[in-house]
C-alpha cells in the first residue's frame, strides 16, 4: 500500500520545505518573525497540496497499469541517481 509510503515522503518533504522556506526569507527580510510567518504558512499548504498530488499520481498509475517509475525516472534525470541510489541501498556490515 502506498498510503504510508506517501505519508512519510509527505512529512519529510514538508520539513524540507518548510526549512528552507525559513531560511530564504530570512534572507530576504532579515526579520524572524517574518520568516517564521512566512515559512510556517505557505510550507504547510504547499505540503498538504503536495499529498494529494502523490494520491493522485499513485491512483492514475495504478489505474493504468504502470509500475511506480518514479526513482527511475530520477536515476535518468540525474548523472549520479545511479550511484546516489546504490549508496542508499547498502545494507552495513
Amino acid at each position: 500500500m502506498y498510503l504510508p509510503r506517501t505519508l512519510l515522503k509527505t512529512v519529510s518533504y514538508g520539513f524540507m520545505h518548510m526549512s528552507l522556506a525559513i531560511l530564504v526569507a530570512y534572507a530576504l527580510s532579515g526579520s524572524l518573525r517574518i520568516a517564521f510567518a512566512i515559512g510556517l504558512i505557505e510550507p504547510c499548504v504547499q505540503t498538504a497540496a503536495y499529498f494529494f498530488h502523490e494520491r493522485a499520481w499513485h491512483k492514475f498509475e495504478k489505474e493504468e497499469g504502470i509500475k511506480d517509475v518514479h526513482n527511475s525516472v530520477i536515476d535518468s534525470a540525474s548523472p549520479i541517481g545511479t550511484t546516489v541510489e546504490q549508496a542508499l541501498n547498502q545494507k552495513p556490515d
